[in-house]
């Protein structure tokens, strides 16, 4: 749109002609170079970084609790294959009691949380696992192999801590699902020559559990507070 000109103005030097000099201000009007579009940044606030819009927020994870619901749903196998009357209640029990000291320690040190990309990789892994578990079980309740169904669901549960690892780049980690992997098929052999889940779930569970909790307590750095206080 174009406005028509007012025409001159006496002693108006934006209207009698020409413009004052550079860097000088006229007695009526903004300085020079001020007219036209903003040649600034537009408004609205920027994007974000990671290229979410700026109302989303990424899910971020902790991993320490992650693992301590991972130890107590092993904890949960382990004492529902040792069917012993109180005794598998009362290491369930001291589990649970044990993850609540791990998640007070991490809430008092301060709990370090998974960035966007890292979060995102263990709810895949996650997902993938627990699918995995579910469909290996009802595909071997199907046929006389129920019994190696805790065996090959700890080794996908080490699989999947491999996974995370590569993603996070933690050697403990690694650890863990290569302890958890090798448990798992020594599991699933064993079951193949008795039909007792005492040692391929009962056992299995329990060690499964206390492993992955261990890691969830060395992670904050509990095990070295604690090997300092014995020192």
């Amino acid at each position: 749109m174009s406005y028509p000109h007012p025409g001159q103005r006496p002693g108006d030097p934006y209207r009698g002609g020409g413009f004052p000099a550079p860097g000088r201000r006229g007695p009526t009007g903004p300085p020079p170079g001020s007219y036209g579009p903003p040649q600034g940044p537009p408004r609205g606030r920027p994007p974000s970084s990671s290229g979410r819009a700026p109302g989303g927020r990424a899910v971020r994870l902790d991993p320490v609790l992650v693992e301590c619901l991972v130890g107590v749903a092993w904890l949960t196998v382990g004492t529902l294959g040792l069917g012993a009357d109180g005794a598998g209640t009362l290491l369930l029990a001291v589990g649970i009691a044990g993850v609540v000291v791990i998640l007070v320690e991490n809430r008092r040190r301060g709990s370090r949380p998974f960035d966007g990309s890292r979060s995102a990789d263990l709810l895949r892994y996650g997902g993938i696992a627990l699918g995995a578990v579910i469909v290996v079980s009802v595909l071997l309740g199907l046929i006389p192999w129920s019994e190696a169904a805790p065996g090959i669901a700890a080794v996908i549960t080490g699989g999947a801590f491999l996974a995370l690892s590569r993603s996070t780049g933690q050697r403990p980690t690694q650890w863990l699902g290569i302890a958890l992997a090798v448990l798992g098929v020594l599991a699933a052999v064993i079951s193949t020559q008795e039909a007792s889940g005492f040692v391929s779930q009962g056992l299995l569970g329990l060690v499964c559990g206390v492993l992955v909790l261990v890691s969830a307590a060395d992670r904050i750095g509990l095990l070295e507070t604690l090997r300092d206080r014995i020192r």
